[in-house]
């Protein structure tokens, strides 16, 4: 996989440079989806970060002509594809992560620093997706886990199919010690389009929690763009022990079908803006 790539597009996660506060850390995790990254690996690729998963007949694959040829033009030089596979069972997921524990939960942040997480990928829907006949599920965003089990905390997109709750457009979902609540963001989800979500969740040295979410239907030209905010706050995971990472998943949740569910994604990003309790000799 290719790291520290940029890119001038609107809100595409841009770095700041370094801080030069010991007490401040800004970095930014890339994937660009070059390198092969396999299914069920127990080290990331060479420099990785982030990692390919799948069990139950989920499947994970890199760069293929089909992958390429769902995005056309859109996709840059590098995709993965998530798929459900074709096994009958209600457990099948494919997704692509970095570590679990890769960031604390979203505590306040002394006078002066900044707790700040953004996050991006670019994907794709193949020409079914969940729905009546294939049950499932599609999440991105920062969860505690990195299988197709609902994380105990986390905040997140959602499109979810299981014959109770039957989305028709991206949820934000609020998670904390498995308590949710959703937000509807009205951006539908389709077959054969192409999507960009971007996340954003901060809290301010008051304790003021705050969550932008910018979703775009590249495919039609339709877009959404504001906050979302649970009624109630105790749903965010602001301990400092809620650790997260960002994940990418598609999973089935009913044993209904053997109809294999596909998205693919060009590239995922995560931008870390925390305090940190370090000082940092190499460059002082």
């Amino acid at each position: 996989m290719a790291y520290g790539v940029q890119s001038i597009n609107d809100y595409v996660l841009i770095g700041s440079g370094a801080s030069e506060n010991s007490t401040q850390l800004d970095a930014i995790y890339f994937t660009d989806f070059h390198q092969a990254v396999g299914p069920n690996t127990t080290s990331p690729a060479q420099g990785g970060v982030f990692y390919g998963n799948a069990a139950n007949g989920g499947a994970v694959s890199n760069n293929t002509s089909t992958a390429f040829t769902a995005f056309g033009v859109t996709a840059s030089s590098g995709v993965i594809t998530l798929a459900t596979g074709t096994t009958n069972n209600s457990t099948g997921y494919a997704n692509t992560y970095t570590s679990a524990f890769l960031i604390p939960g979203v505590t306040a942040p002394g006078a002066g620093l900044i707790t700040k997480y953004e996050m991006e990928t670019l994907i794709r829907t193949e020409s079914t997706i969940h729905n009546n006949a294939a049950r499932g599920l599609y999440r991105f965003g920062l969860m505690n886990s990195v299988t197709n089990t609902a994380p105990a905390d986390g905040v997140y997109y959602e499109f979810l199919y299981n014959g109770t709750t039957n989305d028709t457009t991206w949820n934000i979902v609020f998670r904390k010690d498995n308590s949710e609540e959703r937000v509807n963001t009205t951006l539908t989800v389709a077959a054969s389009k192409t999507y960009r979500l971007y996340l954003c969740v901060e809290v301010s040295t008051g304790g003021t929690l705050t969550t932008t979410y910018k979703a775009k239907n590249i495919t039609d030209g339709t877009s959404v763009d504001s906050t979302a905010t649970p009624t109630n706050l105790a749903r965010y995971p602001t301990d400092f022990a809620d650790y997260m990472g960002l994940n990418l998943i598609n999973s089935k949740v009913t044993t209904s079908t053997t109809t294999s569910i596909t998205i693919y994604s060009d590239y995922i990003g995560l931008r870390v803006r925390r305090p940190v309790a370090r000082e940092i000799l190499l460059f002082s």
